[in-house]
């Protein structure tokens, strides 16, 4: 019962009047008319070409001319002035003065007379003397009357007319010479942009709201406010949109509840049926080439649909498709078509793309989608082929649907081809069901046929049998031995077989890699890659290089690795099937080394680039690896409330597909937020829940990330000890893996520890590593147990154009500490001023060094000025020019400011002085 009073309470605030958002330029303009165009008893007293007091809006249905009327009306009354609405209606259009006929007097004197009732609706609505604000919505609906009464009560200077007409319908005259005879100004109004309308829904929804959902909601709404409010209503209630972890999340269902059929639907019910039918088969098959859809319906109902802005049309010459204008009326259109037409409908697309020459490696898969949701009988390989194609789009759903039909139809027994096939099938459906994270299930239809796969002489099929049951046990389920027992089962059917053994071993380097041994990964996977074109598979080649190239990044030598990314760019130009991602997994690990090497501050944009790029991917899982790698190096820049979105985004998409743990290592980064910003109780939560997602297993990938969640769980808790102890017993569990392994026995040093082990054991792996971020820790770890203040300076600097600004700030504080401890007045306010800058960089958020005591330098706000001004160049005759003082008050305060910050020089300033934030924006 809470839960759902709950979804009730959502459902109402949604469902109440959306914030006024998106129109304020238009507002701003139709209200500035009002005010300064005066009203005159004539247009000829009237400049020519000059606008009168008024406006007529002109817009397509369901973009929030109502509201503006609405907003403006309001806009009115609140300055004092009388006003009146009409809603003109179809229905009222049928009798005369029909929808004005509320404002006319009850004792008006025969209402046939057109005479006299024009001097009545002036005599009511002139009142007090002053115009009135005539609101007139739906014009378009007026009959003749009603709209000659709104021109001469605009000519007459009797009401000030804004009017709203619905784009593309028919206007009565008297409307149109509103502003054709520029008695009133034109306003037209565009479909809100998608950052508008992104805008929009997170302000009604209120709260976080995942910048997925906002995207896809978007998208689908197409600029349309009132779509977007019904199909926000209609998403909350049937459950599809949702607040959890404290953020709106939308499963991507289109909801068709009734209101939104009903607001979608009015502009379809102009339509014929030959018209309706036309519509269905370009939401059926879109993107449609013409000469298909000419040829399964009338060439004038797709012409009307065009010309009614229902359909459009993308490309040109050969690659012309037809497309829906909105993605809403497709979905309503076919709500509205029975099943057999529906039927009918498929099968006649599909015939005609079999028949008519459009047949490609494309056009199979979409025709042998068709057949199958029209039941139409189909061939075992052509199934295949298009569950192949479904997989590759990362369709799932479809791909399970496909493979399912295609075993279905291969019926029992048959040949070795047949039987072939159905081993193929059953490898894809598994594929299909490790995507909707159905992994046992996966797991259980592979076991099945892995006899007859280890016995065949199908190189192909054992590629992708492998490289599945790969992903779906090892990954997925985290079973590392089964994989390496199927890997001996193989050896010992194929003894001495041409290519057998070199296959096997790419596959038992990554098992290696998987179990945090890269050292002896590199030593087995490294010939595959050396080994000539032809002696090792396409795909177990790709595998070789991923493995080698992310063994050496583990290892700390890049310039190695480098290499081997460009072998595999390479292939993804020369490859096939999965080869074809070799390129996006070579730039995957180059980023992945970079966030290793500490370039943040390099890699943050790239980053953001590729998530919004990948936003709308169907491949959830990549998807979601983007999101989470942003929102890690968010948390390692200091930009925590920025993070916390993109995690949560990454949550959403793992829980749908979870590999390799994935789910469980973004919410151990997110358990270090919380605790990062004082919330111990939050960040246990998410650690508890990220030791559930992983079980006993997890890539040593993330051991780095587990492991700082409990050490900042324990320092939120005031424990520093078992912090300390935790981070160095972190470090020690993957000792080979030397980058992660230094970033925690940093870690250590960060929550307390100052043992003279970890400054040895840094120094060595820097003293191996090929990147420079070893080596920047071994400094900082030195430099903080010598008490070297200017070290440490050093340090914050080296550490500030990395991105990394919090690390920066704690040596900067660090090094405030060093320099009072040597007696060096000047040293601590130098440093305080920049571990204050620095601060004033990222969000609030506690670490045992931040939290070191230390007196703020305060400049006052003249002496900022002078010092900025400083900073930039200026001499000091400059400044005082520029400030409109004396030179002696600019010596003066610069003087005062030099003291302060403990500097000599002009060109120290810079940056110690606090960041100048852009009124409005946050920090």
């Amino acid at each position: 019962m809470p839960e759902q009073a709950g979804t009730l309470g959502l459902e109402a605030r949604a469902r109440a009047p959306w914030p006024f958002a998106g129109r304020a330029e238009e507002f701003e303009i139709i209200t500035s008319v009002i005010t300064s165009s005066p009203i005159t008893s004539s247009p000829d007293d009237r400049a020519a070409g000059t606008p009168g007091c008024g406006a007529v809006l002109v817009a397509p249905a369901g973009v929030g001319k109502t509201r503006l009327l609405a907003e403006v009306r309001d806009w009115a009354e609140q300055r004092g002035m009388r006003t009146a609405t009409v809603i003109a209606t179809e229905a009222a259009a049928r009798t005369p003065y029909g929808a004005v006929l509320h404002l006319l007097p009850p004792d008006t004197v025969d209402p046939m007379d057109r005479t006299t009732w024009h001097a009545s609706f002036a005599a009511a609505l002139r009142g007090g003397g002053g115009p009135t604000l005539l609101v007139v919505d739906e014009a378009q609906h007026l009959d003749p009357g009603s709209a000659a009464l709104v021109l001469q009560l605009a000519i007459e200077g009797v009401a000030v007319p804004v009017v709203a007409v619905r784009r593309g319908e028919q206007v009565h005259d008297s409307i149109t010479a509103l502003w054709k005879n520029s008695l009133v100004l034109r306003v037209d109004l565009q479909p809100f942009s998608a950052t508008e309308m992104r805008a929009l829904i997170s302000q009604a929804l209120g709260g976080s709201v995942s910048s997925r959902a906002l995207t896809r909601l978007a998208a689908v709404c197409d600029g349309n406010v009132l779509y977007a409010r019904e199909l926000v209503v209609g998403a909350i209630q049937a459950g599809s949109l949702q607040q959890r972890d404290g953020i709106w999340t939308w499963d991507e269902q289109v909801v068709l509840a009734p209101r939104l059929v009903e607001a979608v639907g009015a502009r379809l019910t102009m339509l014929t049926e030959q018209q309706r039918e036309a519509l269905a088969v370009v939401a059926l098959g879109e993107p449609l080439p013409p000469q298909v859809a000419e040829a399964v319906v009338a060439p004038s109902a797709l012409a009307a649909l065009e010309e009614l802005g229902l359909i459009r049309t993308v490309g040109a010459d050969l690659s012309t498709v037809l497309r829906l204008a909105h993605p809403l009326h497709g979905e309503v259109a076919l709500s509205e078509l029975g099943g057999l037409a529906r039927r009918h409908l498929l099968t006649r697309l599909a015939d005609v793309v079999d028949h008519d020459g459009w047949r490609s490696d494309e056009s199979v898969f979409r025709t042998v989608s068709w057949r199958l949701e029209a039941g139409d009988p189909q061939s075992p390989h052509d199934l295949l082929r298009a569950a192949v194609r479904a997989n590759q789009a990362f369709d799932s759903q479809l791909a399970e649907r496909l493979a399912r039909a295609g075993l279905a139809s291969r019926g029992s027994g048959g040949s070795t081809e047949q039987q072939s096939v159905g081993e193929a099938l059953t490898v894809e459906l598994a594929l299909a069901l490790m995507r909707d994270n159905r992994h046992a299930e996966a797991h259980t239809l592979l076991e099945q046929v892995e006899d007859a796969v280890v016995a065949s002489a199908d190189r192909r099929l054992q590629d992708a049998y492998l490289d599945t049951r790969f992903w779906v046990c090892g990954l997925g389920l985290g079973h590392v031995d089964e994989v390496r027992h199927l890997l001996n089962r193989y050896a010992e059917a194929h003894p001495g077989a041409d290519g057998a053994e070199p296959g096997l071993t790419a596959y038992r380097a990554n098992l290696l890699l998987w179990e945090g041994r890269p050292a002896a990964a590199l030593a087995l996977a490294e010939p595959l890659v050396e080994a000539e074109r032809g002696e090792v598979s396409e795909l177990q080649r790709m595998l070789a290089l991923e493995t080698c190239s992310e063994a050496l990044v583990s290892l700390g030598l890049h310039i190695r690795a480098a290499r081997l990314w460009d072998q595999l760019r390479a292939m993804a130009v020369e490859g096939t099937g999965r080869a074809l991602s070799a390129g996006a997994e070579a730039d995957l690990q180059a980023l992945w080394a970079a966030q290793l090497d500490g370039r943040y501050d390099e890699i943050l944009p790239v980053v953001s680039t590729v998530r919004d790029r990948l936003e709308n991917s169907p491949d959830v899982v990549t998807r979601g690896l983007a999101s989470m790698a942003l929102g890690r190096i968010l948390v390692m820049t200091g930009q925590l409330a920025r993070a916390h979105g993109f995690l949560l985004d990454a949550v959403a998409d793992f829980r749908r597909v979870d590999l390799g743990g994935t789910l469980g290592w973004t919410m151990a980064i997110l358990s270090v937020t919380a605790a990062q910003t004082g919330r111990p109780e939050e960040a246990r939560r998410w650690r508890d829940q990220a030791r559930t997602a992983l079980g006993s297993t997890f890539n040593p990938r993330q051991a780095a990330d587990l492991a700082a969640a409990d050490v900042w769980l324990a320092v939120a808790e005031g424990d520093s000890t078992t912090a300390c102890s935790l981070a160095l017993e972190g470090a020690e569990h993957y000792p080979e893996l030397q980058l992660a392994r230094a970033w925690q026995l940093h870690l250590a040093v960060r929550v307390g520890e100052r043992g003279p082990r970890v400054a040895t054991a840094l120094r060595e792996i820097a003293d191996r590593a090929e990147c420079t971020y070893p080596a920047l820790l071994a400094d900082h770890v030195e430099s903080l147990r010598a008490g070297d203040g200017q070290g440490l300076e050093e340090v914050a600097e080296r550490f500030a154009e990395r991105g990394l600004v919090v690390l920066a700030a704690e040596a900067a504080t660090q090094a405030v500490t060093a320099h009072r401890a040597r007696g060096s007045t000047d040293g601590a306010r130098r440093a305080t001023a920049r571990a204050t800058s620095l601060t004033a960089q990222f969000d609030a958020l506690k670490t045992p060094a931040l939290e070191a005591p230390q007196e703020l330098v305060e400049l006052s706000r003249r002496e900022l000025d002078v010092a900025r001004l400083a900073a930039d160049g200026l001499t000091n005759a400059a400044i005082a020019d520029r400030l409109v003082v004396s030179v002696r008050t600019v010596e003066s305060h610069l003087y005062q400011a030099f003291a302060k910050l403990g500097v000599e020089r002009r060109t120290e300033l810079r940056s110690l002085l606090p960041a100048q934030v852009p009124p409005g924006r946050d920090r």
